[in-house]
């Protein structure tokens, strides 16, 4: 049996199927990795038949075993590495037997946990063999200490003997191993380094021809050229816009920045269709959420082609890369002939994806009832006194609530009542159509300010710039100072955790700003037409009417778009009318911005003007039309006769809750106080509208006692609980102005008193 370490990386994802043979496709993964795994398996035992030939375990000295490593997955060295390893065993006369040769293709020498490697920790925590060959100390770590350490603590005090053949280190040497070990793990560490840095500088050079490098974005592909192959015997690449792929990349853009499709709902369309090409790395053949996120902020689908944006950190602690952000790339370059987006919507987005990062989605209900749970306005409203984002809460999700309001005393809250969430959107919607259908000066003032727009922007404000920059400066060196000084205690952690991630956040918000100025310089406005601004108006106010009317409007995200647009993304809400139930209600503020909104569509640009913006103000409630005095008296006369709110409702063909207002309201006119319902109910004859079981088997309990059959035995015919015939048999005797006999009084007069079974009667 062989114990060999499969050590494989997933490197390249499946390459996305093109139609036009001028492309390269790449291999699939999964079949090249399992190829070569099987293909080196052979070699290995035909290579250690052969040792084996040579040098039979009879007639060793001692047992061994060997282990060998690469990194990249176009290196192929396992089998030369071993044929030198036992070359020099077979000097030694050390055996190694089959089950004691470990290897990992492909697996970074920063890495610790490696299958390879692990078999070989086993073999040396047994003790079964008492030499260990490698090949040389490259292939064990690549960091100094690690080398050392696993040598002194995992071979040398277990008692085996290293030997790492290419080096010449062999800790049989008592004197000279360490020295030895310690100069060749510093080359090496030294020498990694070194050859990162020409393959950086190798890598920029292929950007600045035009050439592949790396991995290929979604939506371009390579295209080969004529000339000498590469160091692996391929052709030469040249990047390209895949005629298959690259069309798919502005629907994306379009569904997010234009029809403001969610991504979830990209992810679900890509996946649905089978045309569509799979992206770069995906190891599970599906398109994700990530994927999609990644693909809208990528550079080059505008022309901007940028090489090392992030550069790789191994973490020794957590025994894996993570990338950071460098302040600035290694390389840019501009490529219009590879752009597939217009700035406009690459910005667009990018300003959508920073506001979604830090919007509350809410969880989906779980009985998929969203039209009384709309999510459209999730995040829009805010706690005045607080300045807290409210969140779902009250009966089934259906209102809105402050968590710190809720944590006070009922008469200290700033906010008492609740935010019917079906309420907000439908007076939100409809409060903003009117705002843009009344402004009869609105079509003007969007004509004139896109005129001056056009004239200004080419000749830029540089102090914008200038103060955009500042921001960013400043915010990059207070990001730092936090990184530097995170804290001591778990309390001060997540504070410097909260700040780092809000100034990260506004550092994407500065620098998607200044990026689109700059961008912006070289833009052409065209003014539009007041017949073109007057149509525009009315498709919002349309989109926004059409919410109002269904609360789970197909157009979510085009309706929150709007909507934030409108209000700046923030409606603050303060308490109005009595803080008690049925006199209160919440009112909303917020400052209009018409001008910026029409503008922001019209030219892509959001443009204000010096007339300021108005504050607006919209009282979330529920205003019930005006209901005629003999409905008001009948409900009255039946409410005052003993009939339950339920059946009134259902008699008159009214909403319950419209039918308990004119209840309260009736008793609040007359200075009276509303009886509690729960108190009104038990002294009612008629308690429910439907009724209950034991009333409905009343009857047949009563029919069966007569004839001597114990309660027992009528629950277990009936097939119900011994309590509901209890009742039953009263509810039979009282409903007729009799008193029930209790079971003594009843059993006294059967014949019978108890069942043959033993049970209890009644």
């Amino acid at each position: 049996m062989v114990f060999v370490g499969l050590g494989f990386l997933l490197f390249l994802g499946m390459a996305v199927p093109n139609s036009d043979p001028g492309f390269r496709l790449l291999n699939d993964p999964d079949r090249e990795r399992q190829a070569k795994l099987q293909r080196t398996g052979d070699e290995v035992r035909h290579l250690v038949g052969e040792f084996h030939a040579r040098l039979p375990r009879d007639q060793a000295v001692a047992l061994g075993a060997a282990y060998a490593r690469y990194s990249s997955r176009f290196q192929d060295s396992i089998v030369d590495q071993f044929r030198t390893i036992f070359d020099d065993a077979l000097r030694k006369r050390i055996f190694i037997p089959i089950e004691f040769v470990f290897f990992d293709l492909g697996v970074r020498g920063a890495k610790a946990d490696r299958p390879g490697l692990n078999g070989l920790r086993e073999c040396l925590a047994a003790k079964a063999v008492r030499v260990a060959f490698f090949f040389s100390t490259n292939r064990l770590f690549r960091k100094t200490y690690r080398s050392l350490q696993f040598v002194e603590e995992q071979v040398v005090e277990r008692g085996v003997r290293a030997v790492f053949v290419k080096s010449g280190v062999d800790t049989a040497d008592g004197k000279r191993w360490r020295g030895l070990l310690n100069m060749h793990a510093m080359m090496d560490e030294f020498v990694v380094g070194m050859s990162a840095d020409h393959i950086r500088a190798a890598h920029e050079g292929l950007l600045e021809k035009r050439l592949v490098f790396g991995t290929i974005s979604f939506g371009y592909a390579g295209r080969p050229l004529d000339g000498p192959n590469t160091r692996r015997g391929k052709p030469r690449m040249s990047l390209a816009v895949d005629p298959v792929a690259g069309p798919w990349v502005g629907r994306i853009f379009r569904w997010y920045s234009v029809d403001r499709t969610a991504i979830d709902e990209i992810v679900r369309r890509l996946n649905t269709d089978p045309t569509v090409p799979l992206p770069p790395k995906s190891t599970n053949r599906t398109w994700t959420h990530d994927a999609v996120r990644k693909l809208l902020s990528n550079t080059r689908y505008r022309g901007c082609w940028r090489y090392g944006v992030t550069e790789t950190v191994w973490l020794s602690s957590k025994d894996y890369a993570r990338q950071i952000a460098r302040k600035e790339p290694l390389k840019e370059v501009l490529i219009e002939d590879l752009r597939l987006i217009s700035d406009d919507q690459w910005f667009a987005a990018q300003v959508m994806l920073a506001k979604e990062a830090g919007r509350a989605a809410g969880r989906k209900p779980r009985d998929g009832d969203t039209m009384s749970r709309p999510r459209v306005l999730n995040g829009l409203f805010v706690c005045q006194a607080h300045n807290r984002k409210l969140y779902v809460g009250g009966v089934h999700g259906k209102y809105m609530t402050c968590k710190d309001c809720r944590g006070l005393p009922i008469d200290q809250r700033p906010l008492y009542s609740q935010l019917p969430r079906t309420v907000a959107l439908r007076k939100t919607c409809a409060r903003l159509a009117d705002l843009l259908r009344a402004d009869s000066e609105l079509v003007c003032r969007v004509v004139a300010a896109c005129r001056r727009y056009a004239s200004e922007i080419q000749a830029p404000d540089p102090t914008r710039t200038g103060a955009i920059e500042a921001r960013l400066a400043k915010r990059e060196q207070r990001i730092k100072f936090i990184l530097r000084n995170p804290g001591e205690t778990d309390a001060d952690q997540a504070e410097s955790e909260v700040e780092l991630r809000r100034l990260r956040k506004e550092r994407t918000e500065d620098q998607t700003e200044l990026d689109a100025l700059r961008a912006a310089a070289s833009r052409v406005v065209t003014v539009p037409a007041e017949s073109d601004v007057l149509q525009l108006i009315d498709e919002l106010a349309d989109v926004l009417v059409a919410a109002a009317n269904e609360s789970d409007a197909a157009g979510s995200g085009q309706v929150r778009a709007v909507i934030d647009l409108l209000t700046g993304g923030r409606i603050d809400l303060v308490q109005a009318g009595e803080p008690k139930r049925r006199r209160g209600w919440l009112r909303g503020r917020f400052h209009c911005r018409l001008l910026e909104t029409v503008s922001a569509k019209a030219v892509g640009v959001e443009i204000s003007d010096d007339s300021g913006e108005r504050e607006i103000e919209i009282d979330f409630r529920n205003v019930p039309e005006s209901v005629p005095t003999s409905v008001v008296a009948e409900v009255a006369t039946l409410y005052e006769s003993g009939v339950l709110v339920k059946e009134i409702a259902r008699r008159l063909e009214m909403n319950r809750n419209a039918v308990a207002g004119i209840i309260d309201d009736w008793h609040a006119e007359r200075g009276l106080e509303r009886q509690d319902g729960r108190s009104r109910r038990s002294k009612l004859a008629a308690k429910h509208l439907e009724p209950p079981s034991y009333q409905l088997l009343s009857e047949k309990v009563v029919e069966r006692a007569n004839h001597g059959a114990l309660f027992g035995e009528i629950a277990s015919e009936m097939g119900v609980h011994i309590a509901t015939v209890r009742a039953a048999w009263v509810h039979w005797h009282v409903s007729r102005g009799l008193t029930a006999p209790d079971g003594r009084t009843r059993r006294k007069g059967l014949i019978r008193k108890s069942s043959t079974k033993g049970s209890a009667g009644g």
